[in-house]
């Protein structure tokens, strides 16, 4: 293996001026990818974090180990060899005029949410890049949207390491994850004490509303409390998922998941299969909620047995085969102009 540093640079951008931010998927997923270019034979990571970059003692920023490291650069000076690796509001370190024309090869993951008129970050999808997508249905929607470059899709994956093994003893029969819905989230829960309170079974059930949980640890070790965990994406109108790892967590925790469609999870959440997807309003939500406390033992069995098979074709080992390969093929892609569209300098 080349020595560290003798390695081609792939450049991550980060930016972060929330106290929650670098604590979501997005940027896990980026943090994933960074990771999985450590394991390449040709390439090595760096991040420069942007100077208006705020830090906060958050320990569930996933780049927080980063701040400090080796593999941090504090200049923002590009070489003719190296590739960009962009995600969200990260093309704005560029000029405008690097933007239409790059000046080196640029993987860009993208959200089918870009595509909506009023996201600020649609106008970067008019701009050449290779770009990931993490779910099939969002490839299709990129595509058709037109963007500038090719889309790939590998899909999104989950290191089953990070992830508790499934508790033998719930104490909840249901939690709602409310964290993008959290007023539908609160009125079901609402329901939920009411029946609970007039019924015969009384049901233990929790939600989960913002703030959020300190870590990634905290969440998944209150998912693993639950026999069924109702999850509530992001709604479709509001742009919807561009994958949504935590119903996909749920699966390895061999939860029975209730979730409703939302893009970026059609690849797992299969209805009535690997889950009970609802309609994305109160009444259905309450009807499946009903199916899965009332449901018959060996049923609800099957279905969290195909959940956790599903939850094979998202491993983390593939995720990094499949980036490496589309790494090393950057340049080849990175040449046929006809996949792109540059402006003339």
């Amino acid at each position: 293996m080349k020595a560290g540093n003798s390695k081609r640079r792939v450049v991550f951008h980060r930016f972060f001026n929330t106290y929650y931010g670098g604590t979501n998927g997005g940027p896990i997923k980026v943090r994933d990818c960074f990771e999985h270019i450590r394991h390449s034979e040709q390439f090595r990571p760096v991040v420069y974090f942007d100077p208006k970059t705020q830090w906060f003692d958050n320990p569930g920023n996933v780049w927080l180990p980063y701040r400090n490291s080796e593999d941090r650069i504090r200049e923002w000076k590009l070489s003719n060899s190296d590739i960009l690796f962009f995600s969200g509001s990260d093309w704005n370190i560029l000029s405008p005029e690097e933007r239409e024309a790059p000046p080196v090869p640029i993987l860009n993951i993208a959200h089918p949410r870009h595509t909506q008129s009023e996201d600020k970050r649609n106008a970067f999808l008019q701009h050449p890049a290779i770009r990931i997508t993490k779910s099939s249905l969002s490839k299709k929607i990129l595509e058709e949207h037109g963007v500038n470059g090719p889309v790939y899709f590998i899909p999104d994956a989950v290191d089953p390491s990070h992830i508790p093994a499934p508790n033998p003893n719930p104490d909840l029969d249901l939690l709602i994850v409310g964290l993008k819905n959290p007023q539908l989230a609160k009125k079901i829960y609402r329901r939920l004490k009411w029946k609970s309170w007039l019924g015969k079974k009384k049901i233990r059930v929790e939600i989960q509303t913002p703030p959020k949980l300190p870590t990634r640890q905290d969440f998944l070790r209150l998912a693993n409390r639950a026999k069924t965990v109702v999850y509530l994406p992001l709604e479709e109108k509001f742009g919807a998922e561009g994958f949504y790892l935590p119903a996909l967590e749920g699966m390895f925790m061999e939860k029975l998941v209730i979730c409703p469609f939302a893009i970026g999870n059609v690849d797992f959440c299969i209805p009535d299969q690997t889950c009970i997807m609802p309609d994305y309003e109160f009444g259905s939500i309450m009807n499946a909620i009903n199916r899965a406390l009332n449901m018959p033992v060996e049923k609800k069995k099957r279905i969290i047995e195909n959940a956790k098979s599903i939850t094979s074709n998202h491993l983390i080992e593939k995720e990094r085969e499949s980036l490496l390969k589309l790494l090393n093929e950057t340049d080849d892609i990175w040449n046929q102009r006809n996949l792109f569209r540059f402006k003339q300098r």
